[in-house]
C-alpha cells in the first residue's frame, strides 16, 4: 500500500525541528514579495472583483516556503504575486469571511506557526507560535475563533484560539492516531460543527467537534470500502462533503448525512490538502506541483494547473 508522501515529510520535519512544544515569537523574518503589475483589488481579492487562489509551497528558499497566488478563474490563471514573508513552511490554508488568509506552518528553519494576512498583504499582521504539536493546518469559524490540526506523538489534536488570541483555549483529542498519522483537512459543515480528516495507519478518518466540545466523533462514512485515503476535505454550502483520495485519484462527493458518496471525480491527483467555495468549486493541491481545479458539479477536472512548486495546500478568496 502507498506510503503517504505528506507523512514522510512530517517526519522529516520532526527530526529537524526537536521538541514540538512551541513557543511565542516575534515574526519570522523574511524576503517581501513582488506585487506584479495586476490590478490591487484582484490582487487583494476583494469581492466583485475576481477571486484569487493561494497555493503552499514548502520549496522556496531551504527550509523556508512560500505562498503563490492566482487567478481563480479556472481559465488558464494567471500567477499575481508571490509572499515569502510569514511562511515557514506552509501547509493548510484558509481564506475567513473577511478574505484574512491564515498559513499552517510546519517547523523547519523557523519555528511552528499560523500566520494572518490581511487581503493583498505580503507579511502577517498576527500570528500564534504556541502549539501542543506541529500544525499543518487551520480553520476559522464565522466568529473569527482559529482551529488547528496538529500531530503530537502521532495522535492527533485540535486546538482553538480566541480572535487576536496566542494561546489555546480548548485542546481536543481527535481520537485517531497511530503510525503514519498525518493530520488533514478540516471545514465546518451547515451546524457549525468542526469536520476533521485524520490520516493513520495507512487509512482516512474524518470526525465532528461540535461548538464547545472536548471530545471528537466519528462520522461513519465509508471511506475504506470506496478507496479513499485522504487528506484533502472540504464542505459547500450546501452541506455536500468533498474528500480526495491520494491513492484512488479521485474525490467524493457525499451528500448531507450519507455515508456513500453520491458520485466520484476523476483523475485528480491528491497528496495534498484541498480547498472548497460556498459554491462548491474544488482546488486540490496535489502534493506535487500542480492543483486541480473542478467547476460545482462537474465530474472530472476543468483546469490542472501547473507550478513550479510543491502544491501542498489550496484556499480560494471569498
Amino acid at each position: 500500500m502507498t506510503i503517504f508522501r505528506r507523512t514522510i515529510t512530517c517526519l522529516t520535519i520532526g527530526l529537524l525541528a526537536g521538541c514540538a512544544n512551541q513557543t511565542a515569537s516575534s515574526l519570522t523574518p523574511g524576503i517581501a514579495s513582488n506585487p506584479g503589475q495586476a490590478t490591487s483589488n484582484v490582487l487583494a481579492g476583494k469581492p466583485g472583483t475576481g477571486r484569487v487562489l493561494y497555493i503552499a509551497d514548502i520549496d522556496g528558499q531551504p527550509g523556508v516556503g512560500q505562498i503563490h497566488v492566482y487567478t481563480a478563474d479556472m481559465n488558464n490563471p494567471q500567477l499575481l504575486r508571490t509572499i515569502t514573508n510569514g511562511t515557514g513552511r506552509p501547509f493548510g490554508l484558509w481564506v475567513d469571511n473577511k478574505n484574512v488568509l491564515y498559513v499552517a506552518n510546519e517547523p523547519n528553519k523557523y519555528p511552528a506557526s499560523v500566520t494572518e494576512f490581511k487581503p493583498g498583504a505580503s507579511s502577517p499582521f498576527f500570528q500564534i507560535t504556541s502549539f501542543k504539536g506541529y500544525p499543518q493546518s487551520v480553520a476559522v469559524d464565522a466568529k473569527q475563533n482559529v482551529y488547528v490540526n496538529e500531530s503530537y506523538s502521532d495522535e492527533g489534536y485540535v486546538q482553538e484560539f480566541a480572535p487576536g488570541s496566542t494561546t489555546a483555549e480548548r485542546t481536543i483529542d481527535t481520537g485517531v492516531g497511530g503510525y503514519a498519522f498525518s493530520p488533514g483537512s478540516m471545514a465546518f459543515d451547515r451546524r457549525g460543527n468542526l469536520i476533521v480528516a485524520e490520516q493513520a495507519k495507512l487509512e482516512l478518518q474524518i470526525v465532528k467537534i461540535a461548538p464547545g466540545a472536548l471530545k471528537a466523533v466519528p462520522l461513519n462514512l465509508d471511506l475504506k470500502g470506496n478507496n479513499i485515503t485522504g487528506p484533502g476535505m472540504g464542505i459547500d454550502k450546501a452541506g455536500n462533503l468533498y474528500v480526495a483520495s491520494s491513492e484512488g485519484l479521485t474525490v467524493s462527493v457525499f451528500l448531507p448525512g450519507q455515508t456513500e458518496p453520491s458520485r466520484t471525480i476523476s483523475p485528480v491527483t491528491a497528496y495534498g490538502l484541498m480547498g472548497v467555495t460556498s459554491q462548491g468549486a474544488v482546488y486540490e493541491a496535489s502534493g506535487e506541483g500542480s492543483v486541480t481545479e473542478i467547476a460545482p458539479g462537474s465530474n472530472s477536472p476543468t483546469f490542472t494547473l501547473s507550478c513550479e512548486c510543491s502544491a501542498q495546500g489550496a484556499a480560494v478568496s471569498r
